[in-house]
């Protein structure tokens, strides 16, 4: 049957996250030590608790809630890591960019008809975020994400713009089920199914061999891996361990679930997202 929707993971899929996260993350805490001269670790052992909290390594007021530095600075945590926030935000600008070949696949499968959904666990505020900033909004149809943490109480009335601002304009915002993360076979055939699709209709694309390659095989979709955005660069990574969301009983299932080896992808992506393409000929 002719292809004819692409539901697309999104974080080291359509950009390099792991990079990204890095690269500003490591740019604002670097500056934050540099201010406080808190031992590294301890900062770090902190971050992970508010991440695990949150359920997001992410977490955009993780300055105010850092233990070593609510004791140094009290309410003016702010106002004295200002330079830290400045590092972020300069760094984000920067370096957030798609993979190559991204947008211009894209847009080249809208004119050929074919209705674009991304699917990703990453929380619904940052996600849209990038989303923005990166042209996503309109080439991607529908976006299905979690919904955002909690979050202080005075964060909404701290934003610089309206809220107008933080919406799409062209892409439709569904959001999947609370605490439910990848594999999920069933979230991604209610996908196919609010996408008014067939299984035999659809292709799923992304970098992770388990959460992605898998879950697309057991719900009965063509699988493909975008092996270009699934190698874990050591830095990176090791800063992301130190302070990442997941609990450890989190890494351990994932690192057990399967056996090296034990998923073989259907298609694979080895240089870039174009590469997807001819699964969209005519036949």
């Amino acid at each position: 049957m002719q292809k004819r929707v692409l539901i697309t993971d999104v974080d080291n899929t359509l950009f390099d996250w792991q990079d990204i996260w890095y690269q500003t993350f490591s740019a604002m805490m670097d500056t934050v030590l540099d201010i406080s001269g808190v031992d590294p670790e301890t900062l770090y052992a902190e971050a992970s608790v508010i991440h695990q909290k949150y359920g997001t390594s992410e977490y955009s007021h993780l300055l105010e809630e850092l233990p070593s530095l609510r004791a140094r600075y009290g309410d003016d945590i702010l106002t004295v890591m200002t330079p830290a926030i400045d590092a972020f935000r300069e760094t984000r600008r920067r370096v957030l960019a798609l993979y190559p070949t991204v947008a211009d696949t894209l847009a080249a499968l809208k004119e050929k008809g074919v209705r674009i959904a991304a699917f990703t666990e990453s929380k619904a505020f940052y996600t849209n975020y990038r989303f923005r900033k990166l042209g996503l909004d309109g080439l991607v149809d529908v976006l299905y994400s979690p919904e955002d943490h909690s979050v202080p109480e005075e964060t909404v009335a701290t934003r610089h713009y309206d809220a107008d601002s933080y919406a799409f304009k062209h892409t439709v915002h569904h959001y999947t089920p609370e605490g439910e993360v990848k594999p999920n076979p069933d979230i991604l055939l209610d996908i196919v199914k609010d996408l008014g699709a067939s299984i035999d209709e659809v292709v799923y694309v992304g970098d992770n061999p388990l959460k992605d390659v898998f879950m697309a095989q057991q719900a009965g979709i063509t699988d493909v891996h975008a092996a270009y955005g699934s190698s874990q660069h050591k830095p990176e990574y090791e800063l992301l361990r130190k302070v990442t969301h997941w609990t450890p009983e989190m890494v351990e299932r994932e690192r057990t679930a399967l056996k090296p080896g034990s998923v073989i992808p259907s298609h694979v992506l080895t240089e870039n997202f174009a590469q997807i393409l001819p699964l969209f000929e005519m036949s």
